[in-house]
């Protein structure tokens, strides 16, 4: 459990800002997280052959002539998208979930006219497993849609996916919400209303819903990672470091706490976790933005080659992304620190 001392925060801020180097991360860290790779954008959605999302997220992976660049994984909608993307020919590939659906892959095409920046579009239709039905058992699990749950409960929750997927989040919010008042244990519909509440920064009501899908499915990781995040978003570190320090000591292989449980040990100083767990979620094909967070965890430990070599992978996966230009002109600054120069 960490201990800071007082003032700790304050303390990191300072002897950030005690740095040359500092006036472009500083930047950084506050533009990064909406804007992390910047430039041409590639998006879609995954569907079953009946048009709806898979009933759990499914991992999408960008491959570009034959090396893997990004993977992230689906939206309660079913939408995934990468940023940061050159011109090319790219192959998106969605993992079967060994039950219902197969790997299926296609080709996406990124081409530049110009120079602003441009999105594309590709959506990957899953191929069913043999002797699985196309039509609404095969997108239904008795997980998500309870057979306990009364019939309102579900279709609440079918018009809230629908609207999800539409991006329409306040409207999903209340059928979300229609459909755990009609079926109190309605896991599921917890746990998208949790997420689209986050998404919209109401962070209270999100850890409401969070915390009582967890009540609900207590050895599930999803809650306590929406949990952990949504504290980190609120900047209360200390309880977001506890709440996903304690899923990663259950599953060292969940990807998704790592980037805000070392950004949140940064913030508080506690840079040796923060290297820990940043070089976790910067692993390749997971979240380029972690470099940028390491670069900045390095200098605060002097350790300025490692803080370049990080500004550097940083834009040797993100060559594109809108921070390009101040990440280049901070690594400058680092070099010239390391030849001696003012």
């Amino acid at each position: 459990m960490i201990k800071p001392a007082d003032g700790g925060r304050t303390n990191m801020n300072k002897r950030l800002l005690g740095t040359a180097f500092a006036a472009c991360l500083l930047v950084l860290l506050l533009n990064v997280q909406a804007r992390a790779q910047g430039a041409h954008t590639l998006e879609g959605r995954v569907a079953l052959p009946n048009g709806a999302p898979p009933v759990q997220p499914v991992r999408v992976t960008l491959t570009l002539s034959g090396r893997r660049l990004f993977e992230t994984f689906t939206d309660l909608s079913g939408r995934f998208a990468f940023t940061g993307l050159r011109a090319g020919n790219y192959q998106l590939t969605a993992a079967g979930d060994d039950r219902t659906f197969e790997t299926t892959s296609v080709t996406a095409s990124v081409s530049s006219f110009g120079s602003a920046p441009q999105s594309f579009t590709q959506n990957i239709q899953l191929r069913l497993k043999a002797g699985k039905a196309d039509g609404p058992a095969a997108t239904v699990s008795a997980e998500e849609l309870d057979p306990e749950a009364p019939e309102r409960a579900r279709e609440k929750y079918r018009q809230a996916v629908k609207s999800a997927a539409e991006e329409k989040p306040v409207q999903a919010i209340k059928l979300f919400e229609e459909a755990t008042k009609a079926h109190p244990a309605f896991y599921a519909a917890h746990l998208a209303l949790a997420e689209q509440l986050a998404k919209q920064q109401r962070y209270d009501e999100a850890l409401a819903a969070y915390r009582r899908a967890g009540e609900l499915k207590p050895d599930r990781a999803e809650p306590y990672v929406g949990i952990g995040v949504t504290l980190v978003s609120q900047k209360k570190y200390e309880e977001g470091i506890r709440m996903l320090r304690g899923v990663v000591e259950v599953d060292r292989e969940i990807v998704a706490p790592y980037l805000s449980l070392g950004y949140a040990e940064m913030m508080l100083g506690d840079y040796k976790a923060a290297e820990e767990h940043l070089r976790r979620a910067a692993a390749p094909g997971k979240q380029p933005v972690a470099h940028i967070y390491l670069a900045n965890v390095y200098e605060q430990l002097g350790e300025t080659a490692k803080a370049v070599e990080h500004l550097e992978a940083y834009l040797k996966e993100s060559p594109q992304s809108s921070n390009a230009a101040s990440v280049r002109g901070a690594a400058e600054k680092l070099r010239k620190k390391l030849r001696g120069g003012k």
